[in-house]
């Protein structure tokens, strides 16, 4: 028992800083400004469910995927920083307009699937809530933890429950819609979207950095042949 609630508590303390789903609603919100509620619940489920596969995969696959390709850390972290600040500059140069798309649909009428069930893994899942920082730390956790039923168990509840926690989050992220109104909400969604851009940049410049600095140590060590 000692050994799964050090596990289960290790695993939440690691992955809370990475995947963070208090403030991803913020985002899920400004990225979903122009769709209803009924859309929004759909997409918080599947995002849910989701996060908890890609971290399932990364914490017992992971290694063997990225060696399978050929893919770093630093690539990951350049190509998910890419997306992020892509997404982000999509939806603060949209000008508001996505709201009254909102709006004006009525929660009765039929849902689109085919407009928004795109966004559910792609970039809601990867990379925002499950980006390269928390695939890393979901990797180094499969190779470091020994494996035994105690801590599969923690780990699997863990991620069980940092997901449900997502989901609480983005299922209940149109309520500060409505409390903020439209004009309010509009405003929230471009802070957001343009600090989603400073995240994109962020992480695209740490992948990049450690490009840089093996390309260097690389060439360092070639000339010194």
């Amino acid at each position: 028992m000692q050994h799964f609630l050090s596990t289960f508590l290790y695993v939440i303390a690691a992955l809370i800083p990475m995947v963070n789903p208090l403030s991803g609603s913020i985002f899920f919100l400004s990225l979903t400004s122009d769709l209803g509620p009924r859309e929004r619940a759909w997409l918080a489920a599947r995002v849910a469910i989701y996060s908890f596969i890609l971290i399932e995969i990364s914490v017992y696959a992971g290694v063997f995927i990225l060696n399978f390709f050929g893919i770093s850390i630093d690539v990951l972290r350049v190509a998910g920083g890419l997306v992020l600040a892509s997404a982000g500059w999509k939806e603060i140069s949209s000008f508001g307009g996505g709201e009254k798309k909102s709006e004006s649909r009525g929660s009765d009428e039929p849902l689109e699937k085919e407009h928004f069930e795109q966004r559910a893994f792609f970039p809601l899942t990867l990379p925002l809530m499950v980006g390269p920082g928390a695939m890393s730390v979901c990797t180094a956790i499969g190779t470091t933890l020994p494996t035994t039923f105690a801590n599969t168990l923690g780990l699997n509840l863990a991620s069980a429950a940092l997901c449900i926690g997502i989901w609480v989050c983005f299922r209940y992220a149109g309520q500060i819609s409505k409390r903020l109104g439209a004009a309010g909400a509009d405003a929230i969604v471009k802070v957001f979207s343009f600090i989603l851009i400073c995240i994109g940049i962020q992480v695209l410049w740490a992948g990049f950095s450690g490009l840089w600095t093996e390309l260097a140590r690389t060439s360092l060590a070639f000339l010194a042949k």
